[in-house]
């Protein structure tokens, strides 16, 4: 009986010596993916605040040296840089809003009609039409824009954001529209409520975190958006991801301002993520799951 007893003792402190260091592995390798994704940012952030003679140091000062803000003094100095950062945000939230909202809708079409002629094709063209490259758009796209004259247009830019991103804002919803069980639809129903009662009192508070899981990847598709604006944007409503690539010239590449605008650019966005971090989650957990 004792040598069972210490038997199974031995086994069982193996198994926590396996899973203490599993842990201790998971968690190194956890902390130095961690480190390797951040430290871009942390980058970006030390050049930022860097003067000119620092950035071009070699090798590069990692902490050692002076701390200068002079790069977002020159920034905000700049009337391009605030116009760029207005249009940005304008044309992110317009055509966010329009996006999910269209995206929506269309999504519950295709959750609550499962079955129809047409649905499978219908289906795989939303993916294709995302998968297409962007540039082979570009010039039937600068056609119709120029002919209509909305060139440096910001409306043109929200419209056209919005179609773009709007396959992938009815992919996402329709499987988060599919998890709210469809008896509550037909009891609103029995009770006398019409189509928009029930999309406005139960379907969209029920979908929230979906909602809000879409708004912020179509935001961060729109927010990041370099293509279209290059093309079909001027003076007018450049965005932020062009005036930040024209610190990139054939004769030099000024660092600390660009770097500058980078962050400025981060900041926004991650706010809007950390704003909405706990719908995110449910809402990427919920659609995740199958029932």
């Amino acid at each position: 009986m004792t040598v069972a007893v210490t038997a199974a003792a031995v086994v069982a402190s193996r198994k926590r010596r396996r899973i203490r260091w599993g842990t201790v592995v998971s968690y190194t390798l956890l902390v130095g993916a961690s480190l390797v994704a951040l430290f871009p940012i942390f980058w970006t952030l030390s050049t930022s605040i860097k003067t000119r003679v620092d950035s071009y140091a070699i090798p590069p000062k990692f902490v050692q040296f002076s701390p200068t803000a002079k790069n977002y003094r020159q920034l905000f100095s700049n009337a391009e840089f605030t116009k760029a950062l207005t249009n940005t945000i304008s044309i992110t939230f317009t055509s966010t809003l329009l996006c999910v909202f269209v995206g929506s809708l269309a999504a519950y079409a295709l959750a609550r009609t499962p079955r129809f002629p047409g649905r499978r094709p219908l289906e795989a063209s939303l993916l294709l039409a995302r998968a297409i490259p962007g540039i082979v758009l570009m010039v039937p796209l600068y056609d119709v824009v120029t002919r209509l004259r909305l060139y440096d247009n910001r409306l043109a830019l929200v419209v056209i954001y919005a179609a773009a991103n709007l396959p992938f804002a009815i992919w996402l919803m329709t499987s988060f529209i599919e998890q709210i069980p469809i008896e509550l639809e037909e009891c609103a129903r029995t009770d006398g409520a019409g189509r928009l009662a029930i999309i406005l009192r139960i379907v969209a508070p029920l979908s929230l975190p979906g909602l809000a899981a879409t708004m912020i990847f179509v935001a961060l598709l729109a927010w990041n958006e370099f293509l279209i604006p290059v093309i079909l944007a001027g003076p007018r409503s450049k965005t932020l991801p062009v005036y930040i690539s024209s610190f990139v010239s054939n004769r030099t590449l000024d660092w600390g301002p660009m770097a500058a605008a980078s962050c400025l650019a981060i900041i926004p966005i991650a706010l809007l993520t950390i704003a909405v971090q706990r719908q995110l989650v449910s809402g990427l957990t919920t659609g995740a799951v199958k029932q």
